[in-house]
């Protein structure tokens, strides 16, 4: 039986959460990403349709009803959408193994199935589908499917098909590649050239941006067997048809590899990668990729005892989070989808600081800086952002390309959703205060110093005001559009333009401009009423929606469910927007702050976006709050496992789910806070551990948190200062030291 905790099973085909599945059983290396889609056609879900799809409110946007939707992904090859700007395109479809029996096609739709089932193995990254096939003409075939992509080889996919029957049956497998796949219905490919040569299949082609995409593949078969290429099939493609006469009870085994390159790698060996892969053979290549995939659950696993559902939900965060990761190409960050969906056009947001970037930074620094250093490399694009709005320095986009152009096509997030330049300079400050010594400040002096100067200039003093304002802006709550001194933004931006003087100050730079930065951070307002932290000013002169008149699906988003307009002009916050502030720099306010603020949002907000109840949650530790924090766990943790990963996978989502754990119930304050290693347990009561791998400033640790003590194991040279639960103590390095919560003492 395989283990609850490192397994996802599917046995419901239904259409109606197929593609769901197909998005949680995305597999993939960094540098490839393929979604878990079955590796044959659906007939009813045709993958090469033409039609429009507009901008809109991502929310509430309704997406095409479709069966099933394939998707190959390579981080880097983007094309240009004639509406939606540059997109990350869905290359063509190299999965297919296709069954044939007395004509009649395995379609899992139209076809007669028992025992069906798919299963993902978090430890390994191997996707295993069983079912027998109770064919038209008689015979049953009982067939396996096993794939992965390979960690230690990143452009390499294996697959493996077995098949077995009772009795002697003639069987034809079509196997190849689709190059016929459009992304968000529009087709990127300039030009295509296929061939099929048995064992080889290869597409070779060219996209609308330039980059030439190779696709390799070579079938490994019994030698019973006779593979041609496959007549009358669609072009676009490359297939094979292989005969095989399966005999009784004894199984054919066909093994199948594939590997892609692009004009973006340095070197081109499509064809030596293909043959070396099918040499090694797929066990070889799975143990292989299986090591890899060990080395990072041991840097990272959080191990939960006592709730199995919470430790598959964070073992599958993790699983993403581990493959979704560009490796060491800092051309690219993580796209909000995850590489697994179309959804949001393989675009990088402000998710990659204030969600992603702390998971990284504390289990896999080097992988942290890959996202701080894509950052820096594009800065041009930023430059040019703001130079577009005839702005000096640098405006972050809001939707980025690798270039980082602002490629969103909705004017009211690209122009006022601006908070994103100032969540860049948070992150590398984060980053160097995780990680001291590494010079991410230093290194980053020319980006924070333009980003000041964007805001400097995008300020403005009103008639008969005394000090700056940030006017008509977006904050995290993409609800209220065009706010005149968001909090959350002026407070992000004074810490940008603080971060720029004290950094021009140690290198002695920009001396007629950091005292100016200064003054506009410690002069920008943070509208109050009282105790109570406005949202912006004005906030609490908006009518409150009505949710009980207005949202009666609970099931389905407030936005989808209301006009845009009515989200406008009543207050509904999309996501943590105040809490958001609070829960990054808890010491600029009091106790008596964060509990006006928590129960003034918590009412009014919808929780629309993903990366809102995680927030909430860590809002909820902070504030003693228990079974609130459960609550907003139980929203937050499996929103993919839940069935939410359609059109992608939530992937800000599972590493709020990480920072739920480790900076909520775990209570780690982070570093940027503290320089002292600080933990206040809170965990959930049905937890009774949870054990974890961290980086402090440099130093590896392991952490045990129960009921009644902390176990802190380090493997640092020197000792560390902690801060447990109010009370200090010193870890020596080399041994395990435990301390009891109730008295304080340490052994």
């Amino acid at each position: 039986m395989p283990n609850a905790t490192w397994t996802i099973t599917q046995t419901d085909f239904s259409p109606e959460n197929h593609k769901a599945y197909e998005g949680l059983f995305t597999l993939g290396s960094g540098a490839l990403h393929i979604r878990g889609a079955l590796e044959e056609p659906i007939a009813a879900a045709p993958q090469n349709l033409h039609y429009w799809r507009l901008p809109g409110n991502v929310t509430s946007e309704v997406f095409r009803e479709q069966r099933s939707k394939v998707g190959t992904f390579v981080p880097g090859v983007y094309g240009s959408h004639p509406l939606l700007n540059d997109e990350l395109i869905n290359l063509p479809n190299p999965l297919l193994i296709v069954p044939i029996v007395a004509g009649e096609q395995f379609d899992l739709d139209g076809s007669r199935t028992e025992t069906h089932t798919r299963t993902l193995d978090l430890k390994t990254g191997l996707l295993t589908r069983t079912f027998t096939w109770r064919t038209k003409a008689g015979p049953d075939l009982r067939i396996t499917h096993e794939r992965f992509v390979s960690m230690a080889r990143p452009r390499v996919l294996a697959q493996r098909c077995s098949i077995e029957v009772d009795a002697p049956t003639d069987l034809v497998l079509r196997t190849g590649i689709d190059a016929t796949v459009t992304t968000n219905g529009f087709s990127h490919t300039q030009s295509v050239t296929a061939s099929a040569t048995c064992p080889h299949t290869s597409v070779d082609l060219q996209t609308d941006a330039g980059d030439r995409v190779r696709i390799d593949g070579r079938l490994v078969s019994p030698e019973a067997t006779t593979t041609t290429s496959a007549p009358g099939m669609p072009e676009g493609g490359a297939w094979l048809a292989t005969s095989v006469r399966l005999a009784a009870s004894a199984p054919v085994v066909v093994e199948r590899f594939v590997t892609i390159a692009t004009s973006r790698d340095t070197r081109d060996r499509m064809g030596t990668d293909c043959n070396q892969a099918a040499e090694m053979g797929f066990d070889a290549l799975l143990a292989e990729s299986v090591e890899a995939w060990s080395a990072r659950w041991s840097a990272c696993d959080v191990r939960v005892e006592g709730d199995p559902h919470a430790q598959l939900a964070l073992r599958t965060s993790l699983f993403h989070l581990f493959r979704a990761h560009p490796g060491e190409d800092d051309r690219v960050a993580i796209d909000a989808k995850g590489y697994a969906g179309e959804a949001y056009w393989g675009r990088f947001f402000w998710d990659t600081e204030m969600y992603l970037l702390p998971f990284y930074l504390y289990t896999e620094p080097a992988r942290g800086k890959v996202l701080t250093d894509f950052r820096l490399r594009s800065l041009g694009g930023a430059r040019r952002n703001a130079a577009s709005l005839g702005l000096p320095g640098a405006k972050f986009a809001w939707e980025s390309n690798p270039a980082g152009d602002e490629c969103c096509p909705n004017w009211h997030y690209a122009d006022h959703e601006i908070h994103i330049s100032a969540d860049v300079v948070f992150g590398i400050a984060h980053a160097d205060a995780a990680h001291p010594g590494a010079g991410y400040l230093e290194g980053a002096a020319e980006l924070v110093f333009d980003v000041a100067r964007y805001w400097m200039a995008r300020t403005a003093t009103r008639s008969g005001d005394d000090h700056p304002s940030l006017l008509g802006v977006m904050g995290p709550d993409e609800y209220t559009p065009l706010e005149d001194n968001n909090a959350y933004t002026n407070a992000l931006a004074a810490f940008a333009l603080r971060t720029a003087a004290g950094l021009a100050e140690r290198r002695g730079d920009a001396r007629g401009e950091r005292d100016a930065w200064r003054r506009t951070a410690d002069t920008l307002p943070i509208p109050r009423r009282g105790a109570l932290v406005l949202q912006s000013e004005g906030f609490d002169n908006l009518p409150a929606a009505d949710f009980a008149a207005r949202w009666t699906d609970r099931d389905r988003p407030f936005a989808g469910q209301v006009p845009q307009e009515y989200l406008y002009r009543t207050r509904c916050p999309k996501q943590a927007d105040v809490l958001m502030l609070m829960w990054l720099f808890p010491r600029q306010f009091t106790l008596e702050e964060q509990r006006a603020a928590w129960d003034y949002y918590v009412p009014i907000t919808t929780h629309d976006s993903s990366l809102s109840p995680a927030i909430h949650g860590l809002m909820a530790c902070r504030l003693g709050l228990p079974d609130e924090a459960w609550r907003f766990w139980k929203q937050a943790c499996d929103i993919d496992l839940r069935g939410g990963a359609a059109e992608g996978i939530h992937i800000a989502a599972c590493a709020a789910t990480w920072q739920m754990a480790i900076l909520g119930f775990a209570g780690l304050e982070l570093a940027n806070n503290t320089e002292t290693l600080t933990l206040t347990p809170r965990l959930p009561a049905g937890w009774s551990a949870l054990e974890f791998p961290i980086v402090w400033r440099g130093s590896p640790l392991t952490i045990r948190v129960t009921r009644a003590d902390v176990t802190i194991t380090s493997r640092a040279e020197t000792e560390i200062q902690t801060m447990i639960a109010g009370t200090p103590h010193t870890i020596a390095p080399g041994r395990p030291t435990t301390i009891a919560l109730a008295t304080g003492t340490s052994r």
